[in-house]
């Protein structure tokens, strides 16, 4: 048997945006998952904001260490902030479709 055919006989169309698109949208969200997806938006817009209110110091005055000459936007802060929180809403969002799939097993199981 030629290899090119058994790969013609066991390959698949790859998907269409169409199908990728119904698939998403037909997809019910159970409240954890919900609620981690709110969470998250919620601590990316906090980022931001928290990224505002503790500036990091730009340049320092050269004759007083402790005095900040301009301060520009905490970038380091507010990626710490966006990590955490999407590890955090990893884990809520995972437990949320754990209960989903034993949901589902305990409605087949009935």
């Amino acid at each position: 048997m030629d290899m090119f055919e058994e790969i013609n006989k066991t390959k698949k169309e790859l998907p269409r945006i169409k199908t990728i698109k119904s698939s998403i949208l037909s997809y019910n969200y159970n409240f954890y998952e919900k609620a981690a997806m709110i969470i998250f938006f919620i601590c990316f817009v906090m980022g931001i904001v928290l990224g505002n209110l503790f500036p990091a110091c730009g340049t320092s005055s050269t004759i007083y260490a402790d005095v900040c000459d301009n301060t520009v936007f905490n970038f380091s802060l507010t990626l710490i902030i966006w990590f955490i929180s999407f590890i955090l809403c990893m884990f809520i969002f995972g437990l949320g479709h754990i209960i989903y799939i034993l949901n589902e097993i305990n409605k087949k199981m009935k």
